[in-house]
């Protein structure tokens, strides 16, 4: 049987909300902060919903941090369940089976636009009273409001997933060419490459309908200087900087910069397509970095480079990119919040941080571990670069995130089909916000 996500997540506020008061001894949240803040000497097992980390040196990575982790705690033992592979799958089962009262897992998994959706259910713990003092000092400003709900933070950081410009280093320096500094110019520069017939593809990014689009279109909004919501999370999409960001996307389908099958791509499909040496560049977050730079699986390992994303020209707005990623979530029903917390707190932690660096084809959250010995000698231009980038928010702050979203990327994949025009798809987008802020929308 399928549940509606409306449905889930509605089911699953009500629900969840009892476990966190009856579901765990009776006990209300002062006294789950209380056992969450006292780390179990001996005899704690853990359960850990995580997903595979891409891994530079073949080793597995989750196996190197719950094995670090048990070094430091030998009392605890930790058991890693495998999630699934998508984040809305991921989201959909770990709230039924939260929803239900489990108190397994103990800690999870969660993409950084699920914290306010699982706080407003009661899915997740409130850790704020759990974090020391200046602990949001040591990470991104946009990784801290991603994670905050009303005024409590319900994850801590693990790893971050950053977009970048990735680009053929061999076709530009063929034909004279730097890496565009522009979106102006990188449409010039893929129709030169293109024309010369040496790329089918100027530029693959992601906008099928689904929550990768929605992620594009929050970056073309930040180029432009248009908001998406204020910062009372009231819906301000609009004007003509809101419509500059909708040109471009129409722009690049209607000048066969991007093939019209865009409109179908999610993450791995631009990836594969560029990987098999189809395009001049791509935006791709930055664990494609190590999948396109493998020659085992890509024909241009070796020929590419990464760079911040471009701005509009005119503008002084370059290197925007959506601040994604993971962090870990404890379970609130979980039996052993105390080794929970301990847990969550140890893979944000700089020991985790450097190992990330070290072995994961993944950003470093700790922003002092990017530029550090394991950060340099990995030499990943992903993780190297990641401090100059302008880190944007996704509307995540909203219960109603999923329905914000949806009304993000559908009428944005309208206008890249050619089906809206720019201007209508800004209408159609700020009629969809305000809709899905008010708890209307499916």
């Amino acid at each position: 049987m399928s549940l509606h996500r409306r449905a889930l997540l509605t089911g699953a506020m009500g629900a969840a909300a009892a476990g966190l008061l009856t579901g765990c001894g009776g006990k209300d949240l002062d006294g789950l902060l209380a056992q969450a803040a006292t780390v179990p000497r001996k005899g704690a097992r853990l359960t850990w919903w995580v997903s595979e980390i891409p891994s530079r040196r073949g080793a597995v990575v989750v196996d190197l941090i719950i094995r670090a982790f048990e070094r430091r705690h030998p009392g605890v033992r930790v058991s890693k369940i495998n999630a699934l592979s998508t984040s809305d799958g991921n989201r959909s089962a770990i709230t039924t089976q939260l929803a239900g009262g489990s108190p397994q897992p103990d800690v999870y998994q969660g993409d950084t636009t699920w914290p306010a959706q699982l706080g407003h259910s009661s899915l997740a713990l409130p850790v704020e009273k759990l974090l020391p003092a200046g602990f949001w000092d040591a990470y991104p400003a946009a990784l801290r409001d991603s994670s905050t709900y009303e005024g409590h933070v319900y994850a801590v950081p693990f790893f971050t997933d950053n977009s970048y410009l990735y680009y053929r280093k061999d076709l530009l320096a063929k034909h004279g060419l730097r890496v565009p500094r522009s979106w102006e110019e990188l449409l010039r520069t893929s129709r030169t490459v293109q024309r010369a017939g040496d790329t089918e593809t100027g530029f693959l990014w992601q906008a099928a309908v689904t929550e990768s689009l929605t992620a594009n279109v929050t970056e073309f909004l930040a180029d432009a200087g248009a908001e998406v919501l204020d910062g009372r999370g009231r819906a301000v999409l609009g004007g003509a900087a809101a419509e500059r960001a909708f040109s471009l996307m129409a722009e690049f389908t209607a000048r066969g910069v991007t093939p019209r099958t865009v409109a179908t791509y999610q993450e791995s499909d631009s990836q594969d397509a560029f990987a098999n040496g189809r395009a001049l560049f791509l935006r791709n977050w930055s664990y494609a970095w190590v999948n396109a730079n493998t020659p085992k699986v890509s024909r241009v390992a070796g020929k590419i480079g990464a760079a911040p994303r471009p701005g509009f020209e005119g503008t002084g707005r370059s290197g925007v990119s959506c601040a994604g990623g993971w962090s870990n979530l404890v379970n609130p029903n979980s039996r052993e919040l105390g080794a929970a917390m301990a847990f969550a707190r140890f893979c944000a932690g700089e020991e985790v941080q450097r190992l990330l660096a070290r072995e994961a084809g993944v950003v470093p959250a700790m922003t002092s571990v990017l530029d550090g010995p394991e950060a340099r000698t990995a030499g990943d231009p992903t993780v190297l670069r990641a401090t100059d980038l302008r880190l944007v928010a996704r509307p995540v702050q909203t219960p109603y995130y999923p329905q914000v979203s949806k009304a993000l990327y559908t009428p944005a994949n309208a206008v890249v089909r050619g089906g809206l025009s720019p201007a209508d798809g800004v209408r159609a987008a700020a009629e969809g916000l305000r809709t899905a802020l008010e708890g209307k929308a499916l």
